[in-house]
């Protein structure tokens, strides 16, 4: 990636990307119209003028395919990602090249083989209601990480801690059962929350943080509004006096949004609207959180309780076509679940399954599976149905008989989660590839040692356990291994790693968003 087609500053654990579609595809690195108010209709303005610097004011419109869900500010997600990082702050915050780095915590200190980790907390936090953030806010925040209703993936790492304590109001104590190398995966999702109005997070009635901007007000099904925290720690910060985020969920009507200048930013564009405006000198196209589109097999059935024919899956499916007719090839191709942020990616396992459709054919066969009948449940958003349409037809010609059944998304993530799901193969698209892979593999149901494909061994549980203990040097073999053994068992197929995308008119400067895609708009102005 060169200057120009894409920077990535690294402020204060904030990720600040342009990514062009050049980019994109090198991989560098898964309701209705809402009025908006308060936008300036002139076409022009959206070509974004030379300014002398950051500009202090302004309202910036933030248009957004999904609703807010205020109670899960602890989690990832396109319902939180709009608005996490604005209206909150976490404990530390990843840079750029995946080094945790200070947010609300200044400093930490890990002793006891890394089961006894101390805390320490920035004096001068108030929450937007005017009262001093203390460690017992941050205490509380870390034991809401771990409640089923804050709907966070990091829950098995909280649940680790076997006590929290406060020896003065800026340090925190955790004591953890073992230690866990995914720690600070928990601490980059613990959005730290004011205790005393915690429970007005279920209604969004009361949702009050540190960070730079304070929720106004918030109408479900039509927009949120921001406003600048004067009170912030930072000063001068933030340049943006209001964000407001209308809800346009048809995706014609979020491009019209863009093109038109009603909006300076466009969050969860679909790939193929991404493309055509990528080629629009007025925008920007960036991504936000990695997907890793991956199907699994139910081992009790035939014919995946056949290794040989789940191997084959991997050969089967033409990855490149997929990408670029159903994502506009903005992402990877890749047979491993995680990114390369994490230190223990390697390039052959992610190439480990190509295109090869008579080797896939002649394995099938081998098997004594041609012509076998399967049913394969799918996730019921379109992306996933578009590529399930992809998947069908490649394994249709490597000689199975393939009958693709829609499930809608609650319904679909629920039986998955207790491994209810009828078919013998499933389709799924799963967002937290961005995080370690001892993260991915303890939150995502269908890599739990109780999982979806019904799959256990104790080689499989050694090689996780070796993840999610491993030291800083033993992390990268340890991931390797791990990573091996999936590839060989196969009882899940990656096929890709993209991402949501989000469209930025060049009006808009300095645009950040976290390493995990939230948006983080601090330094953000208009000109």
């Amino acid at each position: 990636m060169t200057a120009q087609e894409g920077r990535m500053l690294m402020a204060s654990g904030t990720v600040r990307t342009q990514l062009t579609r050049r980019a994109a595809l090198a991989g560098a690195a898964g309701v209705g119209a809402a009025s908006l108010t308060g936008c300036r209709l002139a076409v022009n303005e959206a070509r974004g003028a030379e300014g002398a610097g950051p500009r202090q004011g302004g309202t910036l419109i933030l248009a957004v395919n999904s609703d807010p869900t205020p109670q899960r500010v602890q989690s990832q997600g396109p319902t939180s990602s709009t608005w996490r990082d604005l209206v909150f702050e976490t404990l530390t915050a990843y840079d750029a090249s995946g080094k945790p780095r200070p947010a609300l915590a200044t400093s930490w200190d890990l002793a006891d083989g890394g089961k006894t980790v101390t805390l320490r907390l920035r004096d001068e936090v108030r929450f937007h209601s005017g009262r001093p953030m203390t460690a017992q806010d941050v205490i509380f925040s870390l034991r809401r990480t771990a409640q089923p209703a804050a709907q966070s993936q990091v829950k098995s790492i909280s649940a680790l801690i076997t006590d929290m304590s406060a020896p003065d109001p800026h340090t925190v104590v955790l004591r953890l059962k073992r230690q866990a190398s995914n720690l600070f995966d928990l601490f980059q999702f613990c959005s730290v929350v004011d205790q005393e109005s915690a429970g007005g997070l279920k209604d969004g009635s009361a949702v009050i943080g540190t960070g730079p901007f304070r929720w106004q007000s918030w109408t479900a099904g039509s927009q949120l509004t921001l406003v600048r925290n004067t009170g912030y720690r930072v000063p001068g910060r933030p340049y943006l006096d209001r964000i407001e985020q209308p809800l346009i969920s048809d995706p014609t009507a979020l491009v019209t949004a863009m093109r038109g200048g009603r909006a300076q930013i466009a969050y969860g564009v679909a790939p193929m609207d991404a493309k055509g405006l990528s080629t629009d000198d007025r925008f920007t196209v960036n991504q936000g959180i990695s997907v890793a589109y991956s199907a699994g097999m139910n081992v009790t059935k035939p014919p995946f309780d056949n290794l040989q024919v789940r191997q084959a899956i991997g050969y089967a499916v033409d990855r490149k076509r997929a990408l670029n007719q159903i994502f506009a090839g903005y992402g990877e191709i890749s047979s491993l679940w995680w990114t390369r942020k994490e230190p223990g990616w390697d390039a052959g396992q992610s190439a480990a399954y190509s295109y090869d459709p008579a080797r896939a054919r002649a394995m099938i066969a081998r098997a004594g599976a041609a012509g076998a009948e399967v049913t394969m449940d799918v996730l019921g958003i379109q992306a996933a149905r578009s590529l399930a349409e992809v998947v069908r037809y490649d394994l249709e010609a490597a000689g199975l008989r393939v009958n693709a059944r829609v499930l809608e998304t609650v319904d679909f993530t629920n039986r998955m989660a207790k491994g209810t799901l009828d078919g013998q193969m499933f389709l799924n698209g799963y967002g937290l590839s961005d995080m370690s892979a001892a993260t991915f593999v303890s939150s995502v149901p269908a890599f739990a040692l109780k999982n979806a494909s019904h799959f256990e061994s104790p080689e499989y549980g050694a090689a996780m356990n070796q993840v999610l203990t491993a030291s800083p040097a033993q992390r990268q073999p340890a991931v390797r291994r791990l990573g091996a053994y999936l590839l060989e068992q196969a009882f899940e197929q990656c096929f890709a790693i993209t991402y949501s995308l989000n469209i930025q008119s060049k009006r808009v400067r300095d645009l950040g968003q976290s390493a995990v895609g939230s948006f983080v708009l601090t330094d953000t102005y208009l000109v």
